[in-house]
């Protein structure tokens, strides 16, 4: 077994990140119920019952020929599915209400477009039930209930990728962890986190200033006080601390081995620098750091993602 890299701060107190409310942060997303029903018509259609149909309705699959001068209208045996647009508008429009056989004429580009309907399959939606919906064998769906909210689901799981809301909610959850845990903090831990947080800053102060589109009258964005900084990497060692034991607990660690990885990737990316000199950069103990975090950072946000799919689930 991997050897796991160790912090020797101490957690004295922990501060359960589930606990903090964000309930004043879920707003801002509204089901699109329109596009709601286009997923549960997508899922009954994938589902449904094909039969050869006599006219053409949305939604049905028409088997065409069409001739043309135009080389795009020039074809056999073309499948089209009616309503989509994949094809063109103005022929399937024109097709909706057309019998099975009938020979239709469109004008594209100023010249004619014959087509030939060959055959069309219309697809038999199968009622909602949960019946219906146990034996699409989606798994973890079973019920009306449940397929409706996994559609609201995506729907929430593009809002929390778009909007800043969730951002703001696990910014509090951070905040609020980091306020409420009692840390022990070993002195070389915290030297370490001081440390670099000083390189932080000399590295913005000795940056070449970016170009911006502020006005000259505006006053330019300063640089973070140094105090800022420092505050901010011990809040990450503290919020290590919190991380590997939520890691412990769930029998994960940060190991050696995931230390070697991460040299190996970043010697590979960066071939201009030697591998000691990534190492000198980059030493076990601040990897680990940095890894413990950015997991309890990605716990904060599956919690607020999970808050945000509740709340709209039961809608």
């Amino acid at each position: 077994m991997a050897e796991t890299i160790r912090l020797n701060s101490r957690l004295r107190e922990y501060y359960d990140f589930r606990s903090v409310d964000i309930s004043e942060y879920l707003k801002g997303f509204e089901i699109d119920k329109t596009q709601l029903e286009k997923d549960l018509n997508r899922i009954l259609r994938a589902h449904g019952r094909r039969e050869d149909a006599a006219v053409v309705t949305e939604g049905d699959t028409v088997t065409l020929s069409c001739r043309s001068e135009l080389p795009r209208f020039n074809k056999t045996n073309l499948p089209v599915i009616i309503g989509k647009w994949l094809f063109d508008r103005d022929l399937e429009a024109k097709l909706v209400g057309a019998a099975v056989g009938e020979t239709l004429t469109l004008q594209k580009d100023g010249m004619p477009v014959e087509i030939d309907l060959v055959r069309c399959v219309h697809t038999v939606l199968p009622e909602l039930t949960d019946e219906n919906v146990k034996a699409f064998g989606m798994e973890g769906v079973e019920t009306v209930s449940a397929l409706r909210a996994s559609c609201i689901a995506r729907q929430v799981e593009g809002f929390l990728l778009e909007d800043e809301n969730p951002d703001m909610a696990s910014a509090y959850v951070w905040q609020t962890v980091a306020q409420n845990v009692q840390i022990e903090r070993d002195p070389e831990e915290e030297a370490l986190m001081r440390a670099a947080a000083a390189k932080k800053l000399n590295e913005m102060q000795n940056a070449e200033p970016m170009e911006t589109d502020v006005d000259d009258e505006d006053e330019p964005m300063g640089e973070p006080p140094a105090g800022f900084l420092e505050n901010m990497f011990l809040s990450q060692l503290d919020l290590a601390v919190v991380g590997a034991e939520l890691m412990r607990r769930e029998g994960r660690s940060v190991t050696f081995d995931d230390y070697e990885a991460f040299i190996k990737r970043l010697t590979e990316a960066y071939p201009a620098r030697t591998e000691a000199e990534i190492r000198a950069e980059h030493d076990p103990k601040g990897f680990a750091i940095s890894e413990y975090a950015n997991d309890l950072a990605g716990a904060i946000d599956r919690y607020v993602a999970e808050c945000f799919k509740a709340r709209f689930a039961k809608e």
